[in-house]
């Protein structure tokens, strides 16, 4: 099980992760951290579990994983703006990680990876999915009194570990570096480096994110298939805009942006 006393002790943050509820089993990190909000609990509040009995990630989706081999965790937010920065503060949170698991690698010698990005909560690499992202809010007025941002990232599950439906689909930092990972350093370095972002996002109105985060989203210009609120559609991915939403180019060529949707599938991209 994961040592969160020893993620306490070396955790150098003034918020993020100084209250940490860490579980051996529990139904959603996310529906966890949710209740706390609600009940006042602070900025910053993390909860971690080894293993999920009802873990989701979008549209109610099932989120495998091997108990004690990932990382799970959920993070509270109460950024105090508009709904419709939460895109972008999902964004961010891929930035994060992204970033996260570059100076991980390096800090221990090893090769890096090349992540990209798949709108609007997915990390790939080589176009299996490393990790995925999700956020739930706690609205009153538009306004946000709390967000939750769920991660899920693939580090010490090998392929015969992964579910079977996703051998062919996901990917590990174990298997694309043959390393095993600290995962009581990587949760650390993940909420130090969140902290330093999120004040640095926060300070600039989160104007930065979406051109950080285009530096690794490799499909514009790509033929993609994606879901709509109106059902699945193929398109041309043209951009993500300034909000944080995918605009893409329909089949008659009119230019539509999608506020509440995925991209299924595309070139080199996986359904999952």
């Amino acid at each position: 099980m994961l040592n969160c006393d020893k993620v306490r002790g070396s955790l150098n943050t003034s918020i993020f992760g100084r209250s940490l509820y860490c579980f051996q089993v529990i139904d959603s990190t996310n529906s966890y951290l949710l209740t706390l909000a609600r009940e006042g609990a602070p900025e910053g509040t993390v909860v971690q579990a080894e293993y999920q009995t009802s873990g989701r990630g979008r549209k109610e989706r099932k989120w495998h994983a091997a108990p004690c081999k990932n990382l799970l965790f959920s993070i509270l937010v109460r950024p105090e703006i508009e709904i419709d920065f939460s895109q972008k503060i999902t964004l961010a949170t891929a930035i994060v990680l992204a970033e996260t698991i570059d100076r991980y690698l390096k800090d221990s010698g090893v090769a890096p990876v090349d992540i990209t990005f798949k709108w609007p909560n997915d990390l790939l690499v080589g176009g299996l999915k490393l990790s995925g992202i999700l956020a739930e809010s706690i609205l009153r007025e538009k306004k946000i009194l709390a967000l939750v941002l769920g991660v899920g990232i693939n580090l010490n599950e090998t392929k015969d570990q992964f579910d079977p439906a996703l051998k062919n689909q996901a990917t590990s930092l174990i298997q694309l570096t043959g390393q095993t990972i600290n995962r009581e350093k990587f949760l650390c370095m993940f909420l130090e480096q969140f902290e330093k972002d999120y004040e640095r996002f926060e300070r600039n109105l989160y104007r930065e994110v979406v051109h950080e985060w285009k530096q690794r989203f490799t499909q514009i210009g790509k033929k993609v298939l994606v879901s709509t609120p109106f059902g699945d559609e193929e398109g041309i991915i043209r951009d993500v805009d300034e909000s944080g939403y995918l605009v893409y180019e329909d089949k008659v060529g009119r230019l539509r942006s999608l506020v509440t949707g995925e991209i299924k599938k595309g070139e080199n991209v996986t359904g999952v």
